[in-house]
Order: structure tokens, then sequence, then C-alpha cells
């Protein structure tokens, strides 16, 4: 079934396709419109890039051939490509472009499983999408008590882990399993507040919703259901089944999450981020706050706070494991300025070299590689060309990010990089270097789980290699480092591996 879009382009809609291509490339008002691919040739490498999951290898090539900015036309839309920092901070953070480059393009995933886009991730830019961006935000704050109570929470669950390896000490231990239970358990904490027990099925239902959104969410399945959202209905079509399970586990997962949490909800009391929402709820200047949108931005929260944080983890330790100088360099300034005491979010100002190994890794891994599509909500004028009104929008972070004009060997995984020569310290946000790293992008859609996201792994990362020593595998193969080889997708995996922890003395 994954042929079935390109067939269904070519069986069911060829005259209507090829009238619209012919209007989009030579009919068109446009003028002076970016460089970039045209025609069928074009189409099949975006379809095949889509189903591929490696858009942002494609993106890449293009980058090459016809510079920073790209716009290729296609019969599926304007697809423009944005290869270097300066081009999109102008884009989405510029006062006379931010309001018209921060929109969504219509999706099924959107549409069909979060709620009819009353999350912020896939809603368009509106004053209800400002409430409920505002509102996220304070809430991800941690809930109104401050970083002590997420950082409390983390260094719980940190503490079992140590446990938990300890008790396993010498052997080889799957990082996808180990990071990902872990994780899990914090973030059914943090949704809660309640930490989960041996026999709770929380951790369990936001990962089977995790993976059956993402499922849902691979162009190749959300393109042919936004254009034939009838397969849905389609006895023994996988898009049937994709959809059946997206929903399932969706409301599998409220019902444990969401359902049973406002069932014992005392107002004034939050236990956890869901607790707040529905504290927020009952303001009256928040009349407008359904319960759909709250399991919508529950929904951004799973997606923000899970898989992105594991598959950082998982490359940050595969690096390590690969630059056992590096693990070294970095256990010496947690030896020397933490000692054995826990780790705190406020450590991270005292460890720079730490910092930087964590910048690093979100540079060289770019698992996010062509971020989240924008659109144009009108034509939009940028360094000299006009980009069609509903262009869909891509600021490629893989292109900026591995470009040897800006990065020295950027294959080559090297913390220094984020370091003063000369103090040691972490370089300024403002410094040129920092100015050319978007992990999080800019503007109104700058991840909003930023800080959330990053005190995470440095908590992650400065505890275990406070406690223990990384050790390649014996039995299993290490697969290299090299991110241009991890698995494909809107989020890019480094491929499974194994490593051992040897207790530190």
């Amino acid at each position: 079934m994954e042929g079935f879009y390109v067939s269904a382009v070519a069986v069911l809609l060829p005259g209507l396709l090829a009238f619209y291509a012919l209007y989009k490339l030579f009919v068109s008002k446009h003028k002076n419109l970016p460089p970039g691919p045209r025609g069928l040739q074009a189409l099949r490498s975006v379809l095949h890039a889509l189903k591929e999951g490696n858009l942002h290898k494609q993106a890449w090539v293009w980058s090459e051939q016809y510079g920073e900015l790209v716009l290729c036309r296609t019969v599926m839309g304007d697809l423009c490509f944005l290869n270097s920092a300066r081009l999109v901070r102008e884009m989405f953070a510029s006062k006379n472009l931010e309001l018209l480059t921060n929109d969504r393009p219509p999706t099924f995933l959107g549409w069909y499983a979060l709620y009819g886009y009353r999350d912020i991730l896939t809603d368009s830019v509106s004053p209800e999408w400002s409430k409920k961006r505002r509102l996220f935000h304070q809430t991800i704050k941690i809930y109104g008590d401050g970083i002590e109570r997420f950082e409390g929470t983390v260094q719980t669950e940190l503490r079992r882990l140590v446990s938990k390896i300890e008790d396993s000490a010498g052997e080889e231990m799957d990082m996808e399993d180990l990071l990902s239970s872990s994780l899990l358990c914090v973030l059914a904490v943090l949704m809660t507040g309640e930490s989960p027990g041996p026999e709770s099925t929380i951790p369990q239902r936001m990962k089977e919703f995790d993976d059956a959104v993402n499922d849902l969410a691979r162009p190749t399945i959300d393109a042919v259901l936004a254009m034939f959202p009838f397969l849905r209905f389609v006895p023994g079509t996988r898009y049937r089944e994709i959809c059946q399970t997206a929903i399932a586990k969706r409301d599998a997962c409220m019902d444990e999450v969401f359902t049973k949490t406002k069932e014992s909800h005392t107002p004034g009391q939050p236990r956890g981020i869901v607790d707040a929402f529905l504290d927020a709820q009952l303001k009256e200047e928040n009349q407008w706050l359904t319960d759909d949108h709250i399991r919508g931005m529950f929904v951004n929260i799973i997606a923000a706070g899970y898989l992105t944080s594991l598959q950082t983890l998982k490359a940050l330790f595969l690096c390590l494991v690969h630059n056992p100088e590096v693990a070294l360099k970095l256990q010496k300034e947690i030896d020397v300025v933490i000692g054995n005491r826990p780790i705190g979010v406020e450590d991270r100002r005292l460890l720079p070299y730490t910092e930087a190994v964590v910048l690093e890794t979100l540079r060289y891994s770019s698992i996010t590689p062509v971020a989240f599509v924008h659109q144009t909500r009108t034509d939009v004028a940028l360094d000299g060309f006009s980009i069609p009104k509903g262009s869909m929008v891509f600021p490629n972070l893989w292109t900026i990010h591995h470009d040897p004009q800006v990065w020295s060997q950027p294959l080559c995984f090297r913390p220094e990089r984020f370091l003063d020569d000369v103090t040691g310290t972490l370089l300024p946000a403002i410094h040129p270097v920092r100015q050319s790293f978007l992990p999080f992008s800019v503007g109104k859609r700058m991840c909003p789980g930023e800080t959330f996201g990053r005190t995470r792994v440095f908590l992650y990362v400065t505890t275990l290699l406070q406690n223990f020593d990384i050790l390649p595998p014996v039995k299993r193969e290490l697969p290299p480092p090299d991110p241009e080889l991890y698995i494909n997708g809107a989020v890019l995996q480094p491929r499974p591996y194994s490593l051992i922890f040897r207790p530190r003395v």
C-alpha cells in the first residue's frame, strides 16, 4: 500500500493533474520565483523522498545545486526550503514577515487525531492559537511550582534508573529500552503528579499512542489521507488500520491520563500538568478552553517530551562511546565541580563543557532535519525573490547544521565548537556560531519545550556519567555515530545499540 499514492495520482486524476501542472508552471502570474526544480522530475524526487522519509537529503542536494533559497514547484504544491540560518530568522522571526509565514498547511493528522486542530502544533496562527500558546508556555513552566518540582521528579527517576543499572552492572543494556521506560515514567509523573507504580499502564499507553501518531503523521500516509480521506473507511487497506489504531490508542491514553485525572481533580491543588490545565479551564478568561483543547495540548507534550528527547539521548550516548575522550573530559568536569552530590538544574551554568556536549549533539544529530512545515499566508518577498501564497516552507536544519562553510568538519563530533577558545566558557547566544544553530527553530513557532528538553538531557547525561563509565558492547556490533546512517523519518533515529555501564570507583 506504500505505492498507493503514486498509483492513485496516475490512475484517478491524470487529466486534472496535467491541467493543474500546466497552470502552475506556465499560466501562474508569479514572477521572480526562487530557483529550484520544476515539473515531473521534481514531483518524482519529492514522492520518492517522502516515501523513503529522507526529504532532508533531497533538500541537501537541491541546496548544493540552487543555493540558500530553493522553491520546488509540483502539482502537490510549492515546497520552499530555507537553507541558511539567516533566511530562517528573517522568514520566521522578522517583524515584517512573522505574521505571514507561521501558519500550518492542513493535515489529516491535525483534523482527525488532534481534535480538529485544537492543539498548538498543527493549528495555524489565530487569536485562539495565541491563547493556547500562552497557556501552554505558562503551564509547561512546571505548573506553578517552579523548576524545583520538575527537578525533583527527574532526580527521583534518575535514582531509580541508577539503581536499576547497578543491579545489571556488566550486562549489555539496550539503550532504547533503558531510556524509553525512564523518560515515560518522568512524563507520567509530570502529567498526573503521581508516580506510576509497577501495575500502572500509563507509560505504556503513552508510548503506544505516540507510536500510532507517528505512524499516522508519516508524510506518505498523511498526504494520501489528506487527499483521499475516505480511505480510512475502506476495509482491508493499511490506511484504515492506521486510522483505527491511532484513534484507539489515543482514546485509551486519554482515558488513563486525562479522564481519570479529571475525575479526581481538586481545583486549586494541581498535582501535575493536567490539573494545571483544568484549573486554567475554570478561569473566566478561559471560557474558550475545552477538554479537547487540553487533550490536544497533552498530545503536543507527549510528542515534544518523549520521542525527540529519547532520540537525542540515544545520539548523545552513541557519540560518547565512540569518542571516549569526550566522555572522560565530561566526567572530569563533573568530578571537579560537582563531586558526588546530586546534580541539579542550576549546575548547568557551572558545567560549560557538558553544556557544549549537549549543544553539539543537537547540531550533529539534527534529529528533526526539516523541522515542522510552515505555510505562507500571502505572497512573501524574501532575499529578492517572491514566494507564492500557500507555499509549504521548510527550515532545512540538516543543511544548516552540516554546512561546511559554517561548521568545519561538520560530521566530526566536536563540543569545543561552542566554547570560547581562551576562557573555555560557553559562547553567548549572540555569537555567530550560536546564531547558526537552530535546533528548536525561531519565532512564533519556536519549540516551547526547549528549556524542558535541554534540561532533561543535561540531567540524564550528567547523572549517568557521574555514576558510570560507558563501554561498547561485546556481543552486539556498535553502529557508527554518523547521523547520515540514522533511520530516516520526520524524527531521525540512531540505529539500535547496547552499552555496558561500569560503576565508577
